[in-house]
């Protein structure tokens, strides 16, 4: 009987450290969902200063290096104010990711997310490069790059910092 007790004791012990290692997962999972509600979150800004055309309200969501990199953000927005035509109706989000990197608690977040946007005229891809965290680089926190294309063109590669705009 003994033995019994101390080998259902070492099994429930042995269950319970093993559900902790299972923490981290979680612990990434409610992340990721942080995550996809603040992309959520951008997109409607993005939607709703392109709407009003408020060219600084699109401005400022980029981070302050973002902004330093961008050839020509200026030029940028105005092409993306332009590029969407029609009343914007809707919204749905096409897919994302979230990378985190946590050097000895030097931690940077990085979120990637696509949604596709409707007008009442055409459809349009829109992918969003996001910087959350950055506890090295406070000023890398912000929007980095905001890719936006009419569906029916072929889709660029996305790389540089500010809004891409198709060479004239």
């Amino acid at each position: 009987m003994c033995k019994l007790i101390v080998y259902s004791m070492l099994v429930l012990t042995v269950f319970l450290l093993t559900s902790c290692s299972l923490e981290g997962s979680r612990t990434d999972m409610l992340n990721k969902n942080d995550e996809e509600k603040t992309a959520d979150s951008r997109i409607e800004q993005i939607i709703e200063a392109i709407k009003n055309q408020e060219k600084q309200a699109i401005k400022d969501m980029f981070s302050e290096q973002a902004q330093n990199e961008a050839k020509a953000l200026d030029d940028e927005i105005n092409y993306l104010l332009a590029l969407v035509e029609g009343n914007i109706e809707s919204w749905e989000k096409i897919g994302g990711s979230v990378g985190e990197s946590d050097d000895y608690g030097h931690i940077k977040i990085k979120s990637r997310f696509r949604y596709n946007v409707y007008t009442d005229k055409e459809e349009y891809l829109f992918s969003i490069l996001e910087y959350t965290k950055d506890t090295d680089n406070p000023d890398n926190v912000g929007v980095y790059s905001i890719k936006a294309i009419n569906v029916k063109n072929e889709e660029p590669v996305f790389s540089d910092a500010g809004i891409y705009k198709p060479e004239e």
